[in-house]
């Protein structure tokens, strides 16, 4: 057996093994009501709720808002409420801090977990401070769109993961004891450049049969264009759940998202914290090609 077909051995057990619920949605342009899942658009904020501000006392965007009364069987996610999430349009970063990715000096995940009827749109937007001329989002100007949710899907381990890499010697240890590995490089180092591409990368495959892009999804496994910001750092290992993954969509004959030059943005939560409904620690990344 040559070195690449240990490799997919290795990966089809990984993709068996290691798998996690994901819950997908579309974007569908249109006015999205109040406390609809939505991108963009006016956000819910309770009566006594200010709007959220930047470290700098900007006022932040709604990137996206979820009733999570529709993700309810997204195991661990809330059942109720709703989930927001708000980045800055001042700079070219949207609001990350590269230093500290957990740090909300430019963004922020608000969580209400019970809502209030009489809150109306007008009175919302009453309290959104100015906007600065040269504010930038990746969202399109006034294309709010609603989020269309499909089913929860398994979805298996991808190779942009922070955890492949020590999963991959797990498994390859297991299956192959007599060449133990310390490190998944020290099997694909060997391996056909566009074959490695082809494992971590499964989509890439003809026969690719997983989730389509764009990767826009609650849950499961994240994309990126660059690398997984949770490796290597030690900062953010503990941030295992992938709270909300907006992609780059291009869809409905125009752009609808457009982070950088077609990247995807991310944030990421730890599970126990998810279960406690305790949004204070989250990191928000995005990156693009």
């Amino acid at each position: 057996m040559t070195k690449s077909e240990q490799a997919r051995q290795v990966v089809d057990r990984l993709h068996e093994e290691y798998r996690k619920p994901r819950r997908p949605f579309t974007l569908e342009p249109g006015e999205p009501g109040l406390r609809e899942s939505k991108v963009g658009g006016t956000p819910y904020l309770p009566h006594d709720t200010a709007w959220p501000l930047d470290s700098q006392g900007n006022g932040l965007i709604l990137l996206a808002q979820i009733d999570c009364a529709q993700v309810k069987d997204l195991p661990d996610f809330p059942e109720a409420g709703l989930l927001q999430f708000f980045i800055g349009g001042a700079g070219n970063l949207y609001g990350m801090d590269f230093d500290d990715q957990t740090a909300p000096n430019g963004f922020r995940v608000l969580y209400h977990e019970t809502i209030d009827p009489t809150v109306t749109g007008e009175e919302v937007q009453a309290k959104r401070p100015p906007i600065p001329a040269e504010a930038d989002t990746p969202l399109m100007k006034d294309t709010p769109c609603r989020i269309c949710f499909g089913a929860v899907e398994s979805q298996g381990i991808t190779g942009m993961d922070f955890a492949f890499d020590g999963a991959f010697v797990q498994v390859w240890n297991a299956l192959f004891p007599g060449e133990r590995i310390e490190a998944m490089w020290d099997v694909l180092k060997d391996v056909d450049e566009d074959q490695v591409e082809e494992l971590l990368n499964p989509s890439n495959a003809e026969d690719y049969e997983g989730p389509e892009i764009p990767w826009h999804q609650l849950g499961g496994y994240p994309y990126f264009t660059q690398a997984d910001p949770r490796e290597g750092t030690g900062l953010y290992e503990d941030l295992d759940t992938v709270l909300f993954q907006l992609d780059s969509d291009q869809g409905q004959g125009r752009d609808m998202v457009l982070w950088g030059d077609c990247g995807i943005g991310n944030f990421f939560i730890s599970r126990e914290a998810l279960k406690r409904r305790d949004f204070s620690r989250v990191a928000y990344n995005w990156d693009c090609c």
